[in-house]
């Protein structure tokens, strides 16, 4: 998988945070840089995907709809997710096949 930083999705992440006004690189005690919290949110999100609870928690905070926030992440996840399946030597072997068999019927 490509880093992080490169992901449309932390991109969509950090042009909204700014919209909103967030310091992304602002360091406190308490609490980690938004940056590296948006780091941490693109990486579940494209990895594991986000709970819908998730999903109201970044919409809240960018000022945006649940909605939004899904069509953001879910397509490049989506597309990671196919990327890794197909990757697999067996399942690359049986695409190729089946895309024969779509041929030779077609």
């Amino acid at each position: 998988m490509k880093r992080i930083e490169d992901s449309h999705f932390y991109g969509w992440l950090v042009d909204h945070a700014r919209t909103m006004g967030w310091d992304l690189d602002a360091t406190t005690d308490e609490a980690p840089r938004p940056r590296d919290m948006l780091r941490v949110w693109a990486a579940i999100a494209l990895t594991e995907g986000l709970t819908d609870e998730q999903v109201q928690q970044l919409a809240h905070g960018l000022g945006v709809a649940p909605a939004e926030v899904r069509a953001a992440f879910e397509p490049e996840m989506r597309t990671a997710e196919l990327g890794e399946i197909l990757g697999q030597p067996d399942l690359a072997a049986l695409d190729r096949r089946l895309d024969g068999i779509a041929d030779d019927n077609a």
